[in-house]
């Protein structure tokens, strides 16, 4: 007769077995984040992309991109946190009136507005300004196959960019 599984025992090891392939991910980013601080420290040191990449055992452009990488995500992280910081300090002070505007208070109701476009303009929820240009393309065209020509042509007149102002030598 066949023995019967362990149904708990195999639930387990199956969890274990999922939870490698986790540590190891860790284990890597862990290495990848030593690397880029190693990386990010011989250059604080002077060290060239060279050197660095001597040290890490890659080529020097592998240097210059795993720095530039780093130092990208640094800035990256340091805006993210500070916008989050911002976020929180808007947060309090919209806390702080939300009463007051609810009772209808121009200036309470100001400053919720003014609160708002601020967090608006930080977080980039603001549409692009539109520039209108009127510009004649026509004219412009014109203009410039009038000077293409004068100077395929040999023809001593220069086209400026006003006909009213051509200049002749």
């Amino acid at each position: 007769m066949p023995k019967r599984s362990d149904l708990k025992a195999e639930v387990l090891q199956a969890v274990a077995e999922s939870s490698e392939p986790a540590s190891l991910v860790e284990r890597r980013e862990k290495a990848r984040k030593a690397r880029r601080g190693e990386a990010l420290s011989l250059l604080m040191a002077g060290f060239s992309f060279e050197q660095i990449g001597d040290r890490l055992n890659i080529t020097e452009d592998a240097a210059f991109g795993l720095v530039g990488r780093t130092l990208g995500r640094v800035v990256n992280e340091t805006a993210d946190e500070l916008r989050a910081l911002e976020n929180a300090r808007l947060d309090r002070a919209q806390t702080a009136i939300w009463s007051q505007v609810l009772a209808g208070d121009l200036k309470a109701i100001d400053m919720f507005l003014r609160i708002s476009q601020r967090r608006s303009r930080m977080n980039g929820l603001d549409e692009p300004t539109r520039v209108n240009l009127s510009i004649n393309v026509r004219q412009e065209m014109e203009q410039a196959l009038l000077a293409l020509e004068s100077v395929v042509l040999g023809e001593a007149t220069v086209v400026d960019a006003d006909p009213d102002t051509a200049v002749s030598s």
